[in-house]
């Protein structure tokens, strides 16, 4: 598909997603430009490597010499870019277009779930690695250890996140493929569960005849879809009927222990150096692919204890005098989850900042949100990070905060602050042995780094 081409622009460079497949292209000898509405990291990294970038969105981005555009679901059509590309016909390629060229001649284990796909992902990428693969990785996080989100390897194996939230995985054949869970999300693009389970069950079919499907036991809606398949299938999860579960498992302050059933026999211990329960269920995922791949189980072992995380997954920013988390979470499955893994540290207190993401899920997830927070001793609610999504009416931060309070009736623990309020509130409240959760999928992690100069 790409290979008549030779310079290829990504509107939107600077996003996780994009920049990884930028990054990639760049390595494959590709000349890529982009453009983004502000600097970031990412942009920083790619004109290192060599991208040509632009700040800001205009028609002349799109130069004379241009091959292809390449775009993603978070592009509104009126683009001045897009549209610049089509006055121009030159081909415009989303990026899920990108993501299947590169995994075409490659063995794809490709990646999917509402929630735990880019520690999935991050997990298979530090193990495949450690066990001298040398895989191609593209996920929609910033690896520790690796300080990146991308990278082409030299081996014939890629890992990469399947992005569900507007079906654009359907487009890729992975020869393997991890479903973690289905969830109620993205419903500004399915209109209700049905067809969200749908899609999955299509995204899973396209696993290639000689691969395989590894999906989470534990996800009703998973077990219902896995007889429709007609491919070879290894389940993993907490429920003792899973080809890969846990046993034993032990929480500690920023760390996880565990031993490991695969098909009836326990394979030993096994250990984490990352907090919280889910992380076991996304350890049985990246346990159950590698041993697909005859990895050996010392060696499994070893990557997993070896682990750094992944960026804004539960990174601690500051131990003392206050713990400090920043963290990606923004679904109410994800902050409970998030929580409980903030609650293994035994800190005084925790006291949860949240920023909303979206309108449309504050619309449709109002009152799930209402109850996730109830591991949290304080609660901070801020306005909604828009992601460029038009306002509802109605939906804002202070209708979600008002929404808790109903709920829940603290009154005295649950507060809204416009975002120039919270650090100095926060600089009030915080007591020594606090933990300060920072959570939201936009920009908060600003906020996090002044709080951590502040302190």
């Amino acid at each position: 598909m790409l290979n008549q081409f030779k310079k290829i622009h990504f509107v939107g460079i600077g996003g996780i997603g994009m920049s990884g497949l930028a990054k990639i292209l760049l390595a494959l000898g590709y000349e890529v430009s982009g453009s983004d509405k502000r600097e970031n990291f990412c942009i920083h990294k790619l004109r290192k490597q060599g991208a040509k970038i632009f700040i800001g969105h205009r028609e002349s981005n799109i130069e004379d010499d241009t091959d292809a555009v390449v775009y993603s679901s978070a592009i509104p059509f009126g683009n001045p870019e897009l549209l610049k590309a089509k006055e121009k016909k030159i081909p415009l390629l989303h990026r899920a277009d990108i993501l299947s060229f590169i995994m075409q001649s490659r063995i794809g284990i490709a990646v999917a779930g509402a929630h735990g796909k880019t520690t999935i992902a991050a997990m298979l990428a530090h193990l495949l690695s450690k066990a001298d693969f040398n895989p191609t990785v593209t996920i929609g996080g910033w690896l520790n250890q690796y300080e990146t989100n991308a990278w082409l390897g030299r081996g014939s194996f890629m890992v990469a996140e399947a992005d569900e939230s507007d079906s654009s995985f359907m487009k890729l054949s992975p020869f393997y493929s991890i479903v973690n869970n289905i969830d109620y999300e993205h419903l500004d693009h399915y209109k209700d569960i049905a067809e969200i389970v749908y899609a999955y069950q299509c995204f899973m079919k396209k696993t290639r005849d000689m691969g395989c499907v590894f999906f989470c036991y534990d996800d009703t809606n998973l077990r219902e879809i896995i007889p429709k398949l007609h491919r070879r299938c290894v389940s993993y999860g907490f429920n003792p009927l899973s080809d890969v579960h846990p046993v034993n498992i032990l929480l500690k302050p920023g760390r996880i222990e565990f031993e490991c059933i695969y098909f009836g026999k326990k394979m030993g211990e096994f250990s984490l150096q990352i907090p919280g329960r889910h992380n076991v269920l996304n350890a049985q995922a990246a346990i159950a692919v590698a041993r697909e791949l005859n990895i050996a189980w010392e060696k499994i072992k070893d990557a997993l204890s070896t682990y750094p995380g992944t960026g804004r997954r539960f990174q601690i920013r500051k131990f003392s005098p206050v713990m400090i988390v920043d963290d990606y979470a923004h679904h109410p499955n994800e902050i409970r989850a998030t929580l409980e893994a903030a609650s293994t540290f035994k800190k005084k207190r925790i006291i949860a900042v949240f920023q909303p993401h979206r309108y449309s899920r504050i619309y449709y997830l109002k009152e799930k949100f209402a109850d996730a927070f109830t591991l949290a001793d304080k609660l901070l609610v801020t306005d909604i990070y828009s992601a460029d999504e038009n306002p509802i009416p109605g939906i804002d931060g202070c209708m979600l905060w008002k929404e808790i309070l109903r709920k829940t009736g603290r009154v005295k623990d649950v507060f809204f602050l416009k975002r120039e309020k919270i650090i100095p509130s926060l600089l009030e409240m915080i007591r020594k042995d606090d933990l300060i959760l920072m959570l939201g999928a936009g920009d908060i992690t600003t906020i996090t780094d002044e709080l951590v100069k502040r302190i």
